[in-house]
């Protein structure tokens, strides 16, 4: 984009640091269900999701974007490949829930649940993996410039690499460990909740199916609803989005 000034990658070692950092000062401050259920109002609790953003990570299947004429990582889409649980079997983000010490990030993470339970995207569109944009984000001043679009469309490109069989995962070295999970899972979907009007825009521009909206007023956080939070006539709701590869 821009001339050559915004080039969008795979995540590496590289840029994983950078890719953290744009989570910190944009999606944490700024995310709409992080401002819900009060993040940064609870020491440690971001600190549990950047651990949630490194297990995305071992997939090797998250996108950046990053500025070449200063190297910085200006966006980030950490995404997580998805495979169908049994009745017996937690989910990922399940798992990830029973282990959260700080009730500001379980609440994060339990509500991503409650979205995605009620719709099965497995059963709905038949398939038996999903590449799931799970935090998307850009840098507060480099907003407006089409970076999550982008994004987006960079995680879409990478799923269809990976369903034409193309190797194109990067291991990513986390805890001193650079394997790679779900190495083999190949997706035929990806999927997002979108939790702004301007990221459900991005999903409608990309034709993405429109499958569930759910209004913030069902949601608390501490006796206060997420859409009193939030105070924003023009974020409501969140969508659940998703297209085929």
């Amino acid at each position: 984009m821009e001339n050559g000034q915004i080039e969008f990658e795979s995540l590496s070692d590289d840029t994983l640091e950078g890719a953290l950092n744009v989570i910190r000062k944009s999606f944490f401050l700024y995310e709409k269900i992080c401002i819900a259920v009060e993040l940064n109002s609870e020491p440690g609790a971001s600190k549990e999701l950047e651990e949630l953003c490194l297990y995305a990570a071992k997939d090797g299947v998250s996108v950046v974007a990053v500025d070449v004429t200063t190297s910085e990582v200006v966006g980030v889409a950490f995404n997580k490949i998805q495979m169908p649980s049994n009745s017996s079997e937690k989910s990922f983000f399940e798992c990830f829930s029973e282990n959260c010490r700080y009730k500001s990030s379980k609440a994060l993470v339990d509500f991503m649940i409650d979205v995605d339970s009620r719709t099965n995207l497995f059963k709905h569109y038949y398939v038996n993996c999903i590449l799931e944009i799970m935090f998307l984000a850009t840098l507060p001043n480099y907003g407006k410039r089409r970076i999550g679009e982008m994004l987006v469309a960079s995680s879409l490109e990478l799923g269809k690499e990976l369903r034409s069989s193309k190797n194109v995962r990067i291991p990513i070295t986390i805890h001193g460990s650079n394997k790679v999970t779900n190495a083999n899972a190949v997706p035929t979907l990806v999927s997002a909740i979108m939790t702004s009007n301007y990221s459900y825009l991005i999903a409608m521009k990309l034709h993405f199916d429109q499958l569930l909206k759910v209004s913030y007023d069902e949601y608390e956080y501490n006796g206060k609803k997420y859409s009193e939070r939030i105070n924003s006539q023009e974020h409501r709701q969140c969508v659940l989005v998703a297209k085929r590869l």
